[in-house]
């Protein structure tokens, strides 16, 4: 009697609940915290998203100072008036002759945005830092320009540490009494093709990342493509997550890019891992993605109507909340992509 009221118990939990245990369509689901990603996700939004480090991301193209590099001026000059392709071997002379990133004439002096020019300038301002140059930081509008009237908020302090022929810049970015972030960056090649090291911390006052880089750019051979590589690891010690990227862009123009990338997020409870290619023709993305969690293959990610359609192992959808936080995950290895970019371009840009 006792068995026949077991079995019994047995059939009603199948029939009202479709079974006792997960279906053996869908065990990977088990492991996958989508609210854990959002909310490590959330903080990196937060400390990248300072006024100050907004700006930055969006001038940083724009942050180059006219003088050139401490080095033999004829080098300097006959690189200056000819095409890096058809003079690579004066190019590579003229690398290994410069001593400093920053100009000694620069040292203390603050670039300022003008409207006229619609470009950085050398102030007459000498109040930057000792042995390096200051760029004001401007509160930007949505075409990522400075707006009318200049709005200063923040600045940022490229420091020149060379030594040893060894080429280094320490950057500062502060607003107010507030230090945002600090990081050294380690130099060399020419602006046409150059391989560079980054590793510092950023802040919002509550959460620190720590992150370091290695990144390499060059022309692509018998096009007028440029590739740029990056190898990367950004990390959060009070919650204890790291995001890892490796990332090859071909970039023909802005609109048009193809990425090769291999992204992980990982936390104590469990790793998640997109691999694969995105191919961007005029800003609209053509997505091939494989999504791994905790070393098994769980989801894939392509193109779909308005959104990527993001769909499981068997074929299933994913849950919505799934969805999210996958596609989230996505988009913020290209967010870190650009800002990584942009922490490099000022120092990068003074290069001969």
């Amino acid at each position: 009697m006792a068995r026949r009221w077991v079995l019994c118990c047995v059939a009603c939990c199948v029939v009202a609940l479709g079974g006792c245990e997960k279906s053996p369509a869908t065990p990977s689901r088990s492991g996958f915290d989508p609210a854990a990603v959002e909310s490590a996700l959330a903080t990196v939004t937060s400390v990248l998203g300072t006024p100050a480090m907004q700006s930055l991301t969006a001038l940083s193209p724009q942050l180059i100072v006219a003088a050139a590099p401490a080095a033999t001026p004829s080098a300097l000059q006959t690189v200056a008036c000819s095409a890096p392709a058809r003079t690579p071997a004066i190019a590579r002379t003229a690398a290994l002759q410069v001593t400093s990133v920053i100009a000694d004439s620069l040292f203390r002096h603050v670039i300022v945005y003008d409207t006229t020019a619609r470009g950085y300038r050398v102030s007459p301002d000498t109040s930057g830092p000792a042995g390096g140059i200051r760029f004001v930081l401007y509160q930007v509008n949505s075409y990522r320009l400075p707006t009318v009237p200049l709005t200063p908020d923040g600045w940022l302090d490229l420091v020149d540490e060379s030594a040893g022929g060894a080429l280094q810049v320490r950057s500062q970015v502060s607003s107010g009494a507030s230090g945002i972030a600090s990081y050294l960056i380690g130099l060399s090649g020419t602006r046409a093709a150059d391989t560079a090291g980054l590793s510092g911390t950023v802040t919002d006052g509550a959460h620190t990342l720590s992150f370091r880089d290695s990144t390499a750019g060059a022309p692509v051979a018998g096009t007028l493509a440029t590739q740029v590589t990056v190898s990367a690891r950004v990390s959060d010690s009070l919650d204890g997550f790291r995001l890892d990227m490796y990332a090859a862009r071909i970039m023909f123009d802005p609109f048009d890019y193809n990425d090769t990338l291999d992204f992980t997020f990982t936390s104590a409870a469990q790793t998640i891992r997109l691999v694969g290619a995105i191919s961007t023709y005029c800003l609209l993305p053509s997505i091939g993605l494989t999504v791994e969690l905790n070393g098994t293959t769980y989801a894939t990610i392509t193109n779909g109507g308005t959104t990527p359609n993001v769909t499981l192992v068997g074929g299933q959808p994913a849950t919505a909340d799934e969805s999210q936080a996958l596609l989230d995950l996505k988009d913020r290895q290209d967010q870190l992509f650009v800002w990584l970019g942009a922490l490099f371009a000022p120092a990068r840009a003074l290069l001969p």
